[in-house]
């Protein structure tokens, strides 16, 4: 039986590589990376519709502790210190001059972007990324076999002050699939050593794939 397998699997991962070059991947657009000071905040979750700068609350929400959202952190920042950004501002100080615009306005109802924009003012930087999570179910499994597959869905907004507006956004919204559920997407399978990868290792896809479309 054990034979059987390896013999099954080997073949299975050569219909996969039959694949690879055919595979679909959803067209992105680079865009020019920012020039002046980037600064970096931290992962949040929306917990209404005003945290939202764009996209929506799933039905069943699932609470992520500050350990999940650290990690992401962490995530974000392998990510950019991958790219071209040679440098940028950290979220601790970023999370200190929310605290700050949140102090201030304390008791009034502010739409998402407004705040946003008066945070990187007070850090007096060009860009601020923002980065979201609104939704991280964990593999529950392993890396052969799965009830059910790791799931995310995160945007990452980069703000000029200087237009005051959202200059890009990325979002990434995905559930790992089989490669007999999605055969298109075969390269993924193959990249990913043909093994069901956990909720933080695809955030960190999707976060790799947004540094570098907005090219940073």
């Amino acid at each position: 039986m054990t034979y059987l397998r390896r013999v099954a699997t080997a073949a299975l991962l050569a219909v996969c590589a039959m694949f690879v070059l055919a595979s679909c991947q959803r067209p992105h657009t680079v865009i020019e990376g920012p020039a002046g000071t980037l600064a970096v905040a931290g992962f949040f979750q929306p917990e209404s519709n005003r945290d939202l700068m764009a996209g929506y609350l799933p039905e069943n929400p699932i609470h992520m502790d500050r350990k999940v959202l650290n990690e992401l952190d962490a995530g974000l920042s392998a990510a950019l210190a991958k790219g071209e950004s040679k440098a940028w501002i950290r979220p601790a100080k970023v999370d200190h001059c929310r605290t700050l615009v949140l102090e201030r306005s304390k008791g009034k109802v502010v739409a998402a972007f407004a705040h946003w924009l008066e945070v990187a003012k007070c850090v007096e930087a060009d860009w601020l990324l923002v980065p979201q999570v609104t939704y991280l179910r964990e593999r529950e499994g392993s890396e052969v076999s799965v009830q059910n597959a790791a799931s995310v869905t995160l945007d990452l907004f980069l703000i000029s002050v200087a237009d005051e507006s959202i200059a890009a956004r990325y979002h990434f919204e995905e559930t790992q699939l089989s490669l007999t559920e999605n055969i298109l997407d075969a390269g993924k399978f193959v990249r990913r050593g043909g093994k069901w990868i956990t909720a933080l290792e695809l955030a960190r896809e999707g976060m790799e794939r947004g540094v570098k479309e907005f090219g940073l």
